[in-house]
């Protein structure tokens, strides 16, 4: 079902940015730190959602260091993100359908038996 895949997919992006430490721990490092505190999806419209993310100011400077640009730290993540999802996006297209290559979770009838 159409469904199944726009949650599964919802469940790998969460699990892409899986919290590993946390905010606190995190919020003065070095280390280039994003995390996905929330993914929402409309039941009556899973078309329509959000995600919020959490992120340490190394990550807006490794943003900024890759070409991101904005007048402040909210614009240049999720200018990011939204490239981000489109790039999900592509991927799915260019392959006619959201398939998984190695790696990623199989989002269609077809290949959930290939994993």
């Amino acid at each position: 079902m159409y469904l199944d895949g726009i949650f599964e997919m919802f469940e790998f992006i969460k699990k892409l940015f899986k919290k590993k430490k946390t905010a606190k721990s995190m919020r003065n490092s070095n280390e280039p730190w994003v995390n996905v505190v929330h993914a929402n999806v409309d039941p009556s419209n899973p078309k329509q959602g959000y995600f919020e993310l959490e992120w340490n100011p190394a990550f807006v400077l490794f943003l900024r260091e890759h070409g991101y640009k904005g007048q402040n730290p909210e614009d240049i993540v999720d200018q990011w993100f939204t490239d981000l999802c489109r790039n999900v996006g592509m991927d799915g297209q260019a392959a006619g359908d959201f398939i998984a290559d190695a790696g990623r979770i199989a989002t269609n009838n077809k290949t959930k038996n290939q994993e």
